[in-house]
């Protein structure tokens, strides 16, 4: 099996660059299918022409570089992540697994190296969703697990996904032709930030991701009365705001206290009519539960359901609690966690076992090839902010796993 190392200036120099795309005072806004977005996109191609790679999109907007392999007939080792950001997000999430991918390539083409299977070095479209509150869109279009409210999902601007798709080179018409084959490809192996604080806080260099987390998202409607704020008495309101306050805490205490499941969040609130001297009579809120145990996530909505209902009979309201997600965790095989062991050893860097707690592309993929993550550590576990950041050396030690990682699984896979 060959040597080869990746050069740790060079890719931390693409990360600031590609950092700058989308940049603001209040974190990067590099949201799918936005001009940034698309900025983003382009630097990403330019840096794979330059090592040698050969580009298309297909139909689910993907970006899909390929370089052959030494020998015929063998499937295709792929490596990618996603470049778009959440809103004042952060320089590292998505974006250290594609351009820890492009260096491995272009590494590899440095030192004149050609691996016996294809390689692909795949950027996936807008992972994160919140544009159209669907995410790992573009790795479920090539896992052939979209839905039909995949296919007709409006953004804020009214804007239909087809329409933003066809922006960056995908078609919504032809969508299913994204989808690939499990015998197409030998493995998928994503780069990633740990987003958590287990590795920064332990002083372990590299992660070997057990199982990524599953995650069941909600919309939840509270309607109560509208009334004036100063001649209503307070014994006689059904004040929505303050039964979605229960709510909240409810699922705080789920998660903290009786520990139903791993983490619990309401994310976003909105109350109508939204003014200091009403008492409002609607309330919007958008929950989600996340666990690697699908039974916890069972627990977690019967217990939610259950507390809607109390809080309901309590306060006078009427709560509807509707499931918009229920993506799947997904356990990561042992053999595909011994090899990033594997890796990590020989890149002489000591390793942890973790399961992820966010969701990545990775899970979609497992669908239809063995994948495998590698974490590094995210300083004081900070991410999806503008403060999220991974030291040079730690970035350019995930690169170099990843290489090893690559070169043991074309001799062994």
């Amino acid at each position: 099996m060959p040597d080869a190392t990746i050069n740790s200036a060079r890719l931390n120099h693409s990360l600031v660059e590609l950092g700058h795309i989308g940049d603001t005072p209040d974190g990067m806004q590099r949201l799918a299918f936005t001009p940034a977005d698309v900025a983003g996109r382009e630097y990403t191609m330019s840096l794979m022409r330059r090592s040698g790679l050969e580009i298309r999109i297909d139909p689910g907007g993907n970006i899909v570089a390929h370089k052959a392999g030494s020998e015929s007939g063998l499937p295709t080792i792929a490596m990618g992540s996603h470049t778009d950001t959440v809103p004042n997000g952060g320089k590292y999430d998505g974006a250290l697994g594609v351009m820890g991918a492009i260096e491995v390539v272009q590494a590899l083409a440095d030192q004149n190296l050609t691996l016996k299977h294809p390689l692909e070095v795949l950027v996936f479209t807008n992972e994160e969703g919140t544009r159209f509150h669907r995410w790992l869109f573009g790795s479920r279009a090539m896992a052939g697990m979209l839905e039909a409210d995949d296919r007709t999902a409006i953004d804020y601007e009214g804007v239909l996904m087809s329409a933003r798709l066809t922006d960056i080179g995908g078609n919504m018409s032809r969508v299913q032709q994204a989808g690939r084959g499990p015998d197409e490809l030998a493995a998928y192996f994503e780069l990633h930030i740990e987003q958590g604080p287990s590795l920064h806080q332990a002083g372990t260099p590299i992660g070997v991701v057990t199982g990524i987390t599953g995650r069941w998202v909600y919309d939840v409607q509270i309607i109560g009365t509208a009334n004036h704020a100063g001649t209503t008495p307070m014994a006689a309101r059904h004040d929505a705001l303050v039964s979605a306050s229960r709510l909240v805490l409810g699922v705080q205490h789920m998660a903290s206290g009786l520990e139903i499941c791993r983490a619990g969040t309401v994310g976003n609130v909105q109350a109508y009519p939204n003014a200091v001297n009403v008492i409002p009579g609607r309330v919007s809120m958008g929950v989600e539960f996340r666990d690697v145990d699908m039974g916890a996530l069972s627990a977690a909505e019967e217990e939610f359901r259950r507390l809607a209902a109390e809080v309901a009979l309590l306060d006078g309201v009427t709560i509807d609690v509707k499931r918009l997600e229920n993506t799947q965790s997904v356990p990561i095989k042992p053999r595909m966690q011994e090899l990033v062991a594997a890796a990590s050893v020989r890149t002489g860097l000591a390793h942890q076992r973790l399961p992820s707690g966010a969701g990545h592309d990775a899970q979609a993929m497992a669908s239809i090839t063995d994948t495998a993550m590698i974490f590094v550590p995210s300083v004081d576990g900070v991410s999806h902010a503008p403060g999220e950041y991974s030291t040079p050396d730690d970035c350019a030690n995930g690169a170099q796993v990843l290489m090893n990682l690559l070169l043991l699984a074309d001799d062994r896979l």
